[in-house]
């Protein structure tokens, strides 16, 4: 039984591994009353200001495949539009562990400028956020605080990233 079981959580961990290796768009869409819900699958995320970059539903992360890279190289010219895109509240088809609603275009914007420059949280948004979900990297409770104080959040990213960044005090 214990072999079982640490076949499935190896298995688990295998598959959602990063990996440098592209990975192609494979999604299956079931249509519900309110949200587009994704069954399984890496999902094409083409943000308004041009950013696109790949969604793994499975495992609720970015793909780090050519296309991320690629957006990395690039994005200090897109960082402000998408600092910005966090007040846009429309729905995408992509999901994350920590949430039990479709992630909305500001949420994906927040985790794409985390992933990529890093949000302290706790200095960032004066709010520690320690809980998490076993298998999950999102902590428990940030997409409802981003989705409850969409703008204040979108004013203190900006204002985080549009300060001097050689000296950062830690405000207690």
């Amino acid at each position: 039984m214990k072999n079982i079981l640490y076949t499935s959580v190896l298995a688990l961990l295998l598959s959602c591994s990063s990996s440098s290796s592209d990975v192609s768009v494979d999604s299956v869409y079931v249509h519900t009353r309110n949200q587009l819900k994704i069954v399984n699958g890496v999902i094409l995320i083409e943000l308004p200001n041009g950013v696109s970059f790949n969604w793994d539903n499975d495992c609720s992360r970015i793909v780090e495949d050519s296309l991320y890279r690629s957006l990395v190289t690039t994005f200090s010219t897109k960082q402000h539009s998408t600092i910005r895109l966090i007040l846009d509240s429309t729905i995408t088809s992509a999901r994350v562990c920590a949430f039990d609603k479709n992630l909305l275009v500001g949420d994906l914007a927040f985790l794409l400028i985390d992933k990529i420059k890093g949000i302290p949280y706790a200095l960032v948004l004066n709010v520690q956020f320690d809980v998490f979900q076993a298998d999950c990297y999102y902590p428990v409770g940030l997409f409802s605080y981003i989705n409850k104080y969409r703008s204040e959040v979108y004013k203190k990213v900006e204002l985080y990233f549009n300060q001097d960044l050689s000296y950062k005090p830690i405000s207690y």
